[in-house]
């Protein structure tokens, strides 16, 4: 190298020196502007450079309430390492990607927490958070979001070191995304959370291993109540992970989910956890090495009832546990209620040569009526006060044999959808049927009751819409909150979830 080109080096060197050494956090002035990528280049100065679709991010942006940040498809954004550098949204954030041209937010050093990642903090008019076919990787916590709603399709959120999604006091949708190869959290709701999270592929997350971290941690503040429907969840060996936790008073929906491959697939935990769990593949959740107090497909710790029906339980060490407490419904077909008729197949769990369908590990009378359990005889599968007179008896009444065990869903029922949703006062709910049946539509409050049937009848194949005018079954408006609609046609069903806000 000859002395004139050193010296155009040493110029470059001096001039990415100064402009880093000139980057600070930058605020929008909250103007109600549109703001786009270029015109934060044009206007941060050193913090945010680029151009065509590629920025360089060395510092906090801020884009203030009432302003919005829309970028294009294609973008590429690259942010310095520091803990402060990041994106804050205070006002709005439209960040819509296709397939063929997602939006990246990245670190420019590949490691996992490089930078801070994304936060959204605002609830004023206009506040949006928005993430569309985008890849966010390499963040400290990659989407943050306080006392604010937020939006994710199909996104796929990676190398995160603390927690890829964070939701606090605040609701949303998080659908047909994928997070994977993420070092400690995947998804954690608490302060009053309840989003919706669907259709998303979790897999080889909680790579350190070093803490009990479920992929999808509900609690501990508030009531947090979301529906969890639809997703894959994988272990892949990180034998600190479990399934899903419910840490507290919890009215959430877990509904035809895969759970496999975990330390354990779904914890019921302290009070009030009551989760609607329905027609669940939950399986072989047993790669924690400690075999007294993980390996379950289903535990129920402390003053909690949650409802489960239709799933299939199998492969753990315990299918179902009640510990301290617990009492779940695993059916009860006395009753008139149709929200938890049983309809389990909880089969091949067991340990040292015992058989744990149904752990009753409490003095406590509990209710498994209508369930397979792998045997003829129920009581082969079943531990309880029979073979330990200080446990409660397990009434497990009315069990299907193996000539009726259940069967894979044949797919008549599908495309459950409500209109508007949030609604007052009325709701129209939708749902398409391959073939024709007999079908039920009901209404039921949070904690499993019947508050409306609004149809049973034979219908026909094809598309239909039934309304509900918010009331119950004597004609009184029904108070404000969580309800939810659930659709039983042939051996099939499904659930969703209503919100009503007068």
């Amino acid at each position: 190298m000859n002395a004139a080109h050193r010296l155009a080096l040493v110029a470059i060197i001096c001039v990415v020196y100064a402009a880093l050494a000139g980057a600070q956090p930058y605020t929008t002035p909250g103007t109600g502007v549109d703001w786009t990528m270029d015109d934060l280049a044009a206007a941060a100065g050193f913090t945010v450079q680029g151009a065509g679709g590629a920025y360089a991010i060395h510092d906090l942006v801020t884009i203030a309430v009432n302003d919005r940040l829309t970028i294009a498809p294609g973008t590429t954004l690259t942010f310095a390492a520091g803990a402060a550098v990041g994106l804050d949204v205070n006002g709005a954030l439209e960040a819509r990607g296709t397939a063929a041209q997602p939006i990246v937010f990245q670190g420019a050093d590949p490691t996992p927490g490089s930078w801070r990642g994304l936060d959204h903090g605002d609830t004023g008019p206009g506040s949006a958070f928005v993430l569309e076919h985008c890849e966010v990787a390499h963040a400290v916590d990659a989407v943050d979001a306080f006392g604010a709603d937020i939006e994710l399709r199909n996104c796929d959120l990676h190398d995160t070191l603390g927690k890829v999604i964070d939701i606090s006091a605040a609701d949303g949708l998080v659908s047909g995304c994928h997070l994977h190869d993420n070092r400690q959290r995947t998804i954690t709701l608490t302060l009053t959370s309840s989003p919706t999270i669907e259709d998303c592929v979790f897999e080889r997350n909680n790579l350190d291993n070093s803490s009990p971290y479920p992929y999808i941690n509900i609690g501990l503040q508030g009531t947090n109540s979301p529906t969890i429907r639809g997703n894959e969840i994988h272990g892949d060996g990180n034998f600190m992970s479990g399934g899903i936790a419910l840490w507290n008073l919890s009215n959430a929906l877990i509904e035809d989910n895969l759970i496999e491959g975990c330390g354990y697939g779904i914890l019921c935990y302290q009070t009030g956890a009551n989760p609607v769990i329905l027609g669940n593949e939950i399986r072989d959740n047993t790669i924690h090495p400690d075999t007294l107090n993980w390996g379950f497909g289903v535990a129920c710790n402390g003053n909690n009832s949650p409802i489960l029906m239709g799933n299939r339980i199998s492969g753990h060490w315990y299918g179902v546990a009640a510990i301290n407490g617990g009492r779940p419904n695993l059916g009860d077909l006395v009753n008139d209620f149709p929200g938890d008729d049983g309809g389990n197949a909880i089969e091949q769990n067991g340990l040292g040569g015992q058989v744990y369908g149904f752990y009753n590990n409490t003095p406590l009378a509990q209710i498994a009526q209508g369930n397979w359990w792998g045997t003829d005889n129920p009581e082969d599968a079943i531990y309880h006060q029979v073979d330990d007179p200080s446990l409660g008896l397990v009434d497990y009444d009315f069990f299907v044999t193996a000539v009726d065990a259940p069967a894979p869903s044949a797919s008549l029922l599908g495309g459950l959808s409500a209109y508007p949703n949030p609604f007052n006062p009325r709701v129209e709910i939708a749902f398409d049927l391959a073939r024709g049946s007999l079908a039920s539509l009901i209404v039921l409050d949070v904690r499993g009751r019947l508050v409306r049937e609004l149809l049973a009848a034979d219908l026909a194949p094809g598309h239909h819409v039934i309304a509900w005018d918010g009331a119950d079954r004597q004609g009184r408006p029904v108070p404000s909150g969580t309800y939810f609609a659930r659709i039983v046609a042939g051996h099939e069903a499904t659930t969703g979830r209503l919100t009503l806000v007068r």
